[in-house]
């Protein structure tokens, strides 16, 4: 049905105007009145089956990630059996309309938003499992006022498996960026986006769409160099784009990661001042590139068997049907073709090749997903599609099933406990908590609980019960029920904040008062309690948190009232403190509180403080606080806790009253407290489960 302005959707969404319609559905900007802010909600009215399973996919998907170059998915609900999809409004062009208006991009621009895309890819990518998102090209890709980028519409993406060909209903191709093995039921993967990213960036660099990868593969086309398009390309940025785009998927690069990573030397100083977008588009003559530096040749190209040509056959030209226009326009006349309706933006009308069988059986049909090397300062391949509404029989454990550790003083003497939790999720995307128990039972108030790496013991800090008369870090076994906690650290002043190596031998933690002073200071043990060191000399050090390769140990440092992110790294046994974001003294991620390592490697949730206020917070590790995302906005939500499929986000909030436990995904959606209790509940933390 069209939505007339001013209509309120669900009480909330009041529409404001259409930003485009396809065949499966339209896109309008709204005005949340909740919020106070402007919304894309996207409506699909298609009344086939399959069109409602995309739909429902694709909403899935997005709630679940949480990037700065992909839209985040707000809400999803169904209104007289149409489903309507909320997420955040994006305002600006498509790049294919940057094209078409304004030609060949600037060189430092492209490669900026390289980095930024290959950022975003790679994330889907390193997900478990993985997200392929399968239509990479410039109409899926917004250029906001900032000159930033977005990658949007996932209309056609799927979680990786290796045991399966690409399914009917989610196939979806188009000529020039789709590489040849998604034309038909071979298997897509990681190693498809990376070929579509590179036709994009082809693109952006020359104005001229990429000749198509099936033709190619067969010989009846080829790629034109990109130097004799856009002369001012260096060799070595046309060497690796061309490489990304071969046309097997085993002559292309690893991952995406180093498909990016390849870019980087060839673009020397280019990335160190952000390119200025406004300027470039205004005619300005940036400078001239680096001149190209020699690299290995691509793959010399193998001859293709003159037999394939004979079992290809006919090949038929289909057009594809009108897609809608995702999440808006930013003031440009949009001059594109009609839309396409395998996605959710305004897409250029394409010609689809239908293979026979035989032809399908000439691609690659086993070319395993590319090994992925994860690095610190880089985001590398994931892929994502948590599930928290899918149908399972029995309960739907949430956080892959594992048991929340926190504090409470709900027992009858009053005293603060560890109790554990585990949380399911209904169809409708309710709560419930399925089972509650008190751990501890021995005197003494417990705080900051921590699970071993293999989630089979627990730290907690409590009373030394000894001659120190302070607060030591204890040991529980959970696997010898009958044993008594261990007392580990048994050392002068108080120990908190306990947190355990992904390895399992060592725990960082923090103390108060061992050195005769006040300040809170960084300490390492190893599991066993023996050979304790302090890392912290002069400042105040506190609320440790590991990288999951363990290669850094990311803190919170107090100096002049400011309470700032460092590092520490292994490299040098976590001797030097180093700066999270050296650009200014605070930073953008403001005042920290309780930083938390995501178990997926990159993401670094934290408190933000701002006077009485708290609120959650998601940062990069990679780009070192240049972008960061707020999740909570109630300003009493603090102590986040990962779990450890890295899809759910369990804290502390007080916006009820009394402090409870929450939980949210990690997009910051379906925020609920499960404790509603009149006792203090805080300092979750979530049982890794492998």
């Amino acid at each position: 049905m069209e939505l007339a302005p001013d209509y309120i959707l669900k009480d909330r969404y009041q529409i404001m105007r259409s930003l485009g319609h396809g065949g499966m559905g339209a896109v309008y900007l709204a005005h949340d009145t909740v919020l106070d802010h402007v919304v894309a909600v996207k409506f699909n009215h298609s009344p086939a089956e399959q069109a409602d399973q995309q739909f429902l996919q694709e909403a899935r998907l997005l709630a679940a990630l949480r990037h700065p170059t992909l839209p985040r998915v707000t809400d999803y609900f169904v209104d007289d059996a149409d489903q309507y999809l909320v997420m955040d409004y994006i305002p600006g062009d498509s790049l294919d309309v940057v094209l078409k208006e304004d030609g060949i991009q600037p060189f430092a621009m492209v490669m900026e938003w390289a980095q930024q895309l290959g950022s975003a890819v790679s994330y889907l990518h390193r997900q478990k499992p993985s997200v392929i998102h399968r239509d990479i090209k410039p109409a899926n890709i917004k250029l906001m006022p900032t000159g930033e980028v977005m990658l949007v519409d996932f209309g056609i993406a799927k979680v990786a498996d290796d045991t399966q060909a690409t399914t009917a209903g989610a196939q979806g191709f188009t000529p020039g960026y789709s590489p040849p093995e998604q034309y038909g039921g071979a298997h897509t993967g990681p190693f498809s986006d990376q070929y579509s990213l590179a036709a994009t960036l082809y693109q952006l660099l020359t104005n001229h769409q990429p000749e198509d990868g099936l033709q190619r593969l067969m010989g009846t086309a080829v790629l034109a160099p990109m130097k004799l398009l856009n002369s001012a390309v260096p060799e070595g940025i046309q060497t690796a784009i061309e490489r990304a785009m071969s046309p097997k998927p085993e002559d292309r690069f690893p991952d995406v990661d180093t498909f990016t990573q390849a870019l980087i030397p060839f673009i020397g100083q280019t990335l160190a001042v952000k390119p200025d977008y406004e300027r470039a588009k205004k005619g300005k003559k940036e400078a001239a590139p680096l001149p190209s530096t020699p690299e290995s040749p691509i793959p010399p190209k193998k001859k293709i068997p003159v037999w394939i040509f004979l079992v290809v056959g006919v090949v038929i030209l289909a057009l594809l049907a009108g897609g809608i226009a995702l999440l808006g326009g930013g003031g440009r006349k949009n001059t594109s073709a009609a839309p396409n309706e395998n996605t959710g933006n305004m897409l250029a009308t394409s010609v689809a090749a239908t293979l026979t069988k035989a032809a399908v059986a000439a691609l690659p049909q086993d070319t395993p997903a590319p090994v992925i090397t994860e690095t610190p300062q880089a985001i590398s391949p994931t892929e994502t599609l948590p599930a928290p509404t899918e149908k399972i029989t029995g309960p739907n454990l949430i956080g892959k099933g594992g048991y929340i550790a926190y504090i409470s003083n709900k027992s009858e003497d009053k005293l603060y406990q560890v109790w554990l939790m585990k949380v399911a999720m209904n169809d409708s995307g309710e709560f419930s908590v399925v089972e509650d128990r008190q751990l501890t039972q021995d005197p003494g108030n417990k705080s900051f609980p921590a699970w071993s790496p293999d989630g089979k013991k627990i730290l907690y800090s409590a009373p030394s019960g000894g001659a120190t008369l302070g607060i030591d870090i204890w040991m529980l076994d959970l696997e010898k029920s009958d044993s008594p906690a261990v007392n580990l650290s048994q050392q002068q002043g108080e120990d908190t904040e306990a947190a355990w190596s992904p390895d399992g031998k060592l725990i960082a933690f923090t103390n108060r008062g061992a050195n005769g002073n006040d300040l809170r200071q960084l300490y390492l043990m190893n599991s066993d309690g023996t050979n304790i060191q302090r890392l912290s000399r002069e400042y105040q050090e506190f609320s440790p948190t590991w990288s999951p390769d363990q290669l850094y140990i990311a803190y919170v440092i107090s100096a002049s009232s400011r309470f700032i992110m460092y590092f520490r790294t292994a490299a040098d046994d976590f001797a030097s403190p180093m700066k999270f974001d050296t650009r200014e003294v605070l930073g953008r991620l403001g005042d920290v509180e309780d930083p938390a390592w995501s178990p997926d490697g990159d993401q670094i949730a934290y408190t933000r403080m701002e006077g009485a206020s708290r609120r959650i917070y998601l940062t990069l590790f990679s780009d070192r606080g240049n972008r960061i995302s707020p999740l909570t906005q109630t300003g009493r939500d603090s102590e986040p806790a990962w779990s450890s499929d890295a899809q759910w986000i369990s804290f502390t909030s007080g916006r009820d009253g009394s402090p409870d436990i929450f939980v949210m995904n990690s997009a910051g959606n379906f925020q609920t407290n499960l404790t509603k209790s009149q006792a203090v509940e805080k300092m979750p933390a979530w049982q890794p489960v492998p």
